[in-house]
């Protein structure tokens, strides 16, 4: 390929790898992630604004919460690959099962 493509030496041929384990596999947003999104967004805007930093804004039990950055970088949390909410995400999402 770069002997076919390298007759012109104006302009090298480049070859490289992407490597598809950081590849981001996504589905487009619908009403329930735009709600959820705008949701997210206002609670952060409303936070900042308060003087709050070194958060993240998430909901749990149906609440709106801003969690510290240090309780969730101070940790290393895996998905199974193989469990039940795994396989919920990729029903919910559409995406094939590529594991």
């Amino acid at each position: 390929l770069n002997e076919r493509l390298g007759e012109d030496k104006s302009s090298a041929p480049t070859t490289r790898y992407i490597d598809p384990s950081y590849m981001v596999r996504s589905v487009a947003a619908n009403v329930g992630d735009a709600q959820y999104c705008s949701l997210l967004a206002s609670q952060a805007v409303h936070a900042a604004f308060a003087g709050f930093t070194g958060f993240t804004v998430g909901l749990i039990n149906n609440r709106s919460v801003l969690i510290p950055m240090w309780m969730i970088a101070g940790q290393n949390r895996k998905v199974d690959t193989s469990g039940r909410f795994w396989f919920r995400v990729l029903s919910s999402t559409g995406q094939p099962d590529l594991v």
